[in-house]
Parts: C-alpha cells; sequence; structure tokens
C-alpha cells in the first residue's frame, strides 16, 4: 500500500508519491513523512542516551530506552497507511490550522511526559525496590559510626562521591555519607567541615553485607521499612500521574482529528460530475 505524504503548507495529504508539488497550493512536496519521522526518532535516541549517560544510568536502561523509541517509531510508520487506506478518500484538509499546530504541540509534549514519567519512576521504584531486597531479613545491630576521614570525589558522570572511613565498635567500616548530609557540598573543606573527624552519627552495621551498604545511617526507621514505603509511593504516584497524562494524551489526539475535513480527489469529482 502507498505510503502519504502531507504538504507543509496547506496540510493536504497526497497518496500519489510522484506528484512534485501540492495540487490545492502549489507548495513543494519535498520530503516524505516516513523518513522525516526515523530522524525525529534518531535525534530523540541521541538526546536521550546522551542524558541518561552524563546522568550515570545503567547501560541496560539506555539501550532499552533507545529499543522504546525505536519499536514506537516502527509502530506508528506502519499503522498510518492502515488507517489512511481504511478510509474512502485518503486525501484530507486542515479546516483549523492555527488549532492543529497548537493540539500538535500539546501532543508532542504529553508524549514526552508519558515517556519522562514512566522512565524516571522505573528507575525510582527498582532503586527502592533492590534496596528494601537487599536489607529484608539481614541481621543488624545498632552503633555509633565514628568519622575518621571524608573524602570529596568528582566523577564525569554523575553527581560528587561522597564518603568516610570510620570506625563502629572498633572495626574499620566505611560509610556513605549523603544519607547523614541531606544536602551535597560543594568542595572537601566544605565537608570536612560538616563530617569533621571524630563526628559521631548513630548508624545500623549489617554484618552480612559488604562494603558501604554494611553501614546505614540510624533515623529510626529501618533501611528495609523506609525502602519499602518510597517503592509503594513511587508505585502509587507513577501509575497515576502515566494514566492522566496517558489519558490527556488520547485526548488531544482525538481533538486534533477534528482539525480535519475529508476532501474528494480531483478525479471522482470530475467522475460524478459527467
Amino acid at each position: 500500500m502507498a505510503s502519504q505524504r502531507q504538504c507543509s503548507k496547506c496540510g493536504l495529504y497526497l497518496s500519489d508519491n510522484s506528484l512534485a508539488a501540492c495540487p490545492q497550493c502549489g507548495a513543494n512536496i519535498v520530503a516524505l513523512p516516513t523518513v522525516t519521522r526515523w530522524i525525529g526518532a534518531l535525534l530523540q535516541v541521541g538526546v536521550s542516551t546522551t542524558f541518561m549517560l552524563v546522568f550515570g544510568f545503567p547501560r541496560i536502561m539506555v539501550a532499552i530506552f533507545a529499543g522504546l523509541i525505536l519499536l514506537g517509531t516502527f509502530v506508528s510508520s506502519r499503522l498510518k497507511p492502515r488507517v489512511a487506506g481504511a478510509h474512502v478518500s485518503p486525501l484530507r484538509t486542515i479546516l483549523r490550522p492555527t488549532l492543529y499546530r497548537v493540539l500538535s504541540i500539546a501532543i508532542a509534549l504529553s508524549t514526552f511526559a508519558v515517556i519522562v514519567i514512566a522512565l524516571f519512576g522505573f528507575v525510582m521504584f527498582m532503586n527502592s525496590w533492590d534496596r528494601w531486597h537487599r536489607y529484608e531479613g539481614q541481621a543488624y545491630q545498632r552503633s555509633e559510626f565514628q568519622v575518621v576521614r571524608a573524602y570529596y570525589q568528582t566523577h564525569t558522570k554523575g553527581g560528587p562521591d561522597i564518603y568516610a572511613s570510620g570506625t563502629v565498635d572498633g572495626q574499620r567500616e566505611w560509610m556513605d555519607l549523603r544519607q547523614y548530609l541531606h544536602t551535597l557540598p560543594h568542595d572537601q573543606n566544605e565537608l570536612d567541615a560538616r563530617a569533621p573527624r571524630g563526628t559521631s552519627i548513630p548508624v545500623y552495621l549489617f554484618p552480612g553485607l559488604k562494603g558501604r551498604t554494611r553501614v546505614q545511617m540510624n533515623n529510626g526507621v529501618l533501611p528495609s521499612e523506609s525502602s519499602q514505603r518510597e517503592a509503594m509511593v513511587t508505585l502509587k504516584y507513577g501509575l497515576g500521574s502515566l494514566s492522566v497524562a496517558g489519558f490527556l494524551l488520547l485526548v488531544l489526539i482525538r481533538l486534533r482529528r477534528e482539525c480535519f475535513v475529508e476532501a474528494e480527489p480531483a478525479l471522482s469529482a470530475a467522475a460524478g460530475a459527467s
């Protein structure tokens, strides 16, 4: 089935790919929407990949997100000719071009919102889920972490790494200081001022774990319980926001369809007149 092109000036859909100019307004037809759609998809992949790599997203998440963009583009490129072929006449004109442009921008923003909510909601949920099950059922003891030295290390990806070496019950341990500081210091000097040597921090010690995961700040709630709450809150509000954004997207698409009116092809009109 032949694909369609659309005049960028008057919005007329053309089923004849051999036409170099629009029969309605005379504007030049220079590109196929399918080509433009794939170019847009590649730009989205490039921008999203760069953004996710800069902020330290796992590479598997980058690959999944890029694959979803390409899959969505492929599906939309296959569905459009089929939908167009279901009408008696494939030619349509835009009755309200200004409203059409406004709705198109709103649809693009809504689509972006759906992608962002789904992506970041999934990442936040999985982080809380992983932490929840990492500490669930682990033996622990309450103690004090005595800071010996704090470290401020910058990386090319993501934010700075802020942690400390110290002792818990006379044994050397390591602790991530983000959970203690709440806000990030700007440099090593500020970190030393906010977490100097000898600082005592109440913590949970998990002997069955390794590295910095062994020491977690004691704020009155076990890490497994706080992470479970965070996961459930993210799931609740994430799915709710995704539903609202998806419903709004469908409404906008439906409204944009009302901007079109079917136009009889010139040949059919001539045949009817005779």
